[in-house]
């Protein structure tokens, strides 16, 4: 049996819980584990981002994904991410709900062994273990400045970016271990790359390393070269992906006036921490179709959809078959290339919009023909349907009659019947409500997924 087959309401609360603790308590597990590991970044890292990363040994990187999930199940924690964005690095997010704030909370762990980025081998894992000291302030063992230096520069320089917060931390340890980094730095910079650096942290000028940080960028990589084996690994990490996406794409349904656009909005900062990227689009992937393409007619009116004159069957046909078209190589060619890089996709409206309502597309076709189409076509994972009653939707737009809006209410309920992963939320409340119930859906579902 899962061991994370337990009730979902029973994991998801704990005020007690908070990202120090989880902290503390995850030190002291891979203690109890007998996993050597050093903490990679500072802990204002996990106070600010909640982000925390360590490195253990090759051996112990093969068990860290079981022994994390018993962790979870220990802590009553909830992991709704596991993605190795390296073939030596895996990163964990796990959450959390906290009643009395009614929020999620969200911490990231990330493990690697060796300390590759993009087929380029930097750092092993041995070295970096090796250079490791006890910080009694916080009982953890963390790098020695020399070898948090070398990693957390190279990881700036790689990224091509770094602020003047980072670069403090950096000077702070160029002062305590100075002529040790000098002779590290060579191996990675070389004779030219190495005086910039030199330059930069002698005269504590953010500004020389900020210039030359696209040099330096070129020449770390042209001294540490891309290997085969991990060019070769991560494109077999890239079929993995492909064949199993660790992305979303989730479509918010409902009436004119139920609140998407809001709730949209909110759901795109509730769901940032879990995914390197979030996207919004509306009804299609506008791969084909552009919204408004076939209405640009003088005095056509986009906020009145409904009001507008129906086209005749010749011409609906042909605008659905648009529809289906753009629904099928928009997903292939924009949506799934965003899923397979774990991305979170949301849609306002999509394309069963069009059986729910083809008043509003302006199209006299049988639906029964909609209906068919829609089984063809590649599904979205999840399905949010936004409710209210008429008479609140009506006070926030009158756009149809109280009888015809009342019918199409009872539509969208029936929806829920006919997609799998769908939910009905009832918006009437506070948006953060709404937010919280669509984001314990989310989560589950991708906890269910994983586990």
């Amino acid at each position: 049996m899962n061991e994370f087959s337990k009730n979902y309401d029973e994991l998801i609360d704990d005020r007690l819980m908070n990202k120090d603790k989880i902290f503390e308590s995850l030190l002291k597990y891979l203690d109890d584990s007998l996993i050597s590991y050093a903490v990679l970044s500072s802990c204002t890292n996990l106070r600010e981002e909640g982000d925390i990363d360590f490195v253990i040994s090759r051996k112990d990187f093969s068990r860290i994904q079981p022994l994390i999930y018993k962790f979870c199940n220990k802590r009553e924690l909830i992991p709704v991410q596991v993605r190795n964005h390296e073939a030596t690095a895996c990163m964990f997010i796990l959450c959390y709900y906290k009643t009395e704030q009614k929020k999620f909370y969200y911490i990231k762990i990330d493990f690697y062994s060796d300390y590759v980025k993009r087929g380029r081998f930097y750092l092993s894992s041995q070295d970096l273990l090796d250079n490791r000291i006890y910080k009694y302030e916080g009982n953890y063992w963390k790098l020695n400045d020399t070898y948090f230096f070398l990693y957390y520069l190279i990881k700036k320089i790689d990224k091509k970016s770094i602020n003047s917060e980072q670069f403090v931390e950096l000077f702070n340890c160029w002062t305590n271990a100075r002529h040790a980094i000098i002779e590290k730095l060579k191996k990675f910079f070389a004779e030219e790359g190495s005086q910039i650096i030199i330059k930069a942290f002698e005269e504590k000028n953010l500004n020389e390393l900020i210039k030359n940080i696209e040099h330096l960028n070129n020449i770390l990589h042209e001294k540490i070269s891309r290997r085969f084996l991990y060019i070769l690994l991560s494109k077999l990490k890239l079929i993995k992906s492909t064949l199993k996406p660790k992305g979303i794409v989730v479509a918010v349904l409902g009436r004119d006036g139920s609140g998407k656009s809001t709730f949209i909005k909110e759901m795109i900062g509730s769901m940032k921490p879990y995914f390197p990227k979030v996207e919004k689009f509306h009804t299609f992937s506008g791969f084909l179709y552009r919204r408004g393409m076939f209405n640009r007619k003088r005095g056509f009116n986009h906020s009145t959809p409904h009001k507008q004159k129906t086209r005749n069957l010749y011409t609906s046909f042909l605008k659905l078959n648009l529809f289906f078209f753009e629904a099928i190589f928009g997903y292939w060619f924009k949506i799934f290339p965003r899923k397979v890089k774990s991305h979170f996709i949301l849609f306002d409206r999509c394309f069963i919009d069009v059986l729910v309502d083809p008043i509003r597309y302006r199209i006299r076709i049988s639906k029964m023909y909609i209906k068919l189409m829609h089984y063809v076509l590649p599904k979205t994972d999840i399905w949010i349907i936004l409710d209210l009653p008429t008479e609140i939707l009506f006070k926030r737009k009158q756009e149809l009659d109280y009888e015809t809006a009342e019918e199409l209410r009872y539509v969208y309920l029936d929806l829920h019947h006919l997609l799998s992963n769908s939910i009905v939320i009832n918006n009437e409340g506070e948006i953060k409500d709404t937010v919280n119930t669509a984001s314990s859906f989310i989560l589950n579902y991708m906890h269910e997924r994983i586990s």
